[in-house]
């Protein structure tokens, strides 16, 4: 397969997106001339597709050229392209559902119960997906522990008491930058997923946070990313690496600290068990429980001091 098509394909597809999206914001202030400006949504869109063909092509190249690779060593898809194609996939499940995005994170408009689900779900699914198809399928980490592992029982116990403490750490550092913002005269803003829990359907969000979401994010960043940085790039790249995109999935400035710290513990965790059970019920421990303080003050069942 040659390598030209798919660098075209994204710079086509990134020109394209970008453009339209730009254009677009003109659109809305009067400032384009274009009478449709619905149409720069279906050119987004056209780049976005375009986009992901692009790595699809990338990412099947990069599967068919380190196949002869030895087994112990990574035969997958650069973990960049991999991540890039999660976020991308996640646009295209919610970009027809903008309305409830904006609802959810401008509180403007009204959130009805698919658009908050496809909202909630959409990158836990691309995590998901991209990893079976283009990673586990394809025997790209070929001799990995089974997810059950040995003592999936003694491994979901571990997870549980580390994920006790590790909420106890994350929250701390989270209070401590939110002080130092304080300090520096910015206002830390909420999370989309601290909104979602505030207005989502409470069993959508314990499905979607404390469910689906450790899962899906530990089979990806502990699964696939750290295992892969492990093979070709040794312990310390794994734990830095894996942690650092761990963290920037979540896009917020409050919390890129606490969650890479929290992904060192993850992969500590995963790494000292050898099963990712034990990752997986740790990252369910803390959402849980933060989910579940959120829903008591949500329902006044705990009230903050005022």
């Amino acid at each position: 397969m040659p390598r030209w098509p798919g660098g075209v394909l994204i710079g086509i597809g990134a020109i394209a997106g970008i453009g339209a999206l730009g254009a677009g914001a003109l659109a809305v202030q009067g400032q384009a001339g274009l009478e449709d400006p619905a149409l720069y949504g279906w050119l987004a869109l056209l780049g976005a597709v375009l986009f992901t063909v692009g790595l699809l092509y990338v990412a099947v190249r990069q599967l068919r050229v380190r196949r002869y690779l030895p087994p112990e060593r990574y035969r997958g898809p650069g973990v960049l392209v991999l991540l890039l194609l999660v976020l991308v996939l996640a646009s295209l499940f919610t970009a027809p559902f903008g309305a409830d995005a904006a609802a959810l994170l401008m509180g403007d408009g009204e959130l009805t119960f698919l658009g908050a689900t496809v909202l909630l779900l959409a990158t836990q699914v691309a995590l998901l997906l991209v990893s079976w198809f283009l990673v586990f399928r394809p025997g790209a980490l070929e001799a990995l522990a089974s997810l059950p592992g040995r003592d999936p029982v003694g491994a979901i116990r571990a997870g549980l008491g580390w994920g006790i403490l590790a909420w106890l750490g994350a929250t701390l550092v989270a209070a401590g930058v939110v002080w130092l913002l304080g300090r520096l005269g910015f206002v830390a803003q909420p999370q989309a997923a601290g909104r979602a829990i505030a207005l989502v359907n409470p069993l959508l969000v314990v499905i979607a946070v404390v469910v689906l979401a450790p899962i899906a994010e530990e089979v990806f960043f502990r699964g696939v990313v750290f295992n892969a940085l492990l093979r070709e790039g040794g312990r310390r790249w794994a734990f830095i690496g894996s942690s650092a995109l761990f963290a920037l999935i979540h896009i917020s400035v409050v919390a890129l600290l606490p969650i890479f710290l929290l992904g060192l513990a993850l992969a500590w965790v995963y790494q000292r068990t050898g099963n990712l059970l034990a990752p997986i019920a740790m990252h369910a421990t803390v959402n849980g429980i933060s989910v579940a303080l959120a829903l008591f003050i949500r329902f006044d069942v705990v009230r903050l001091p005022v």
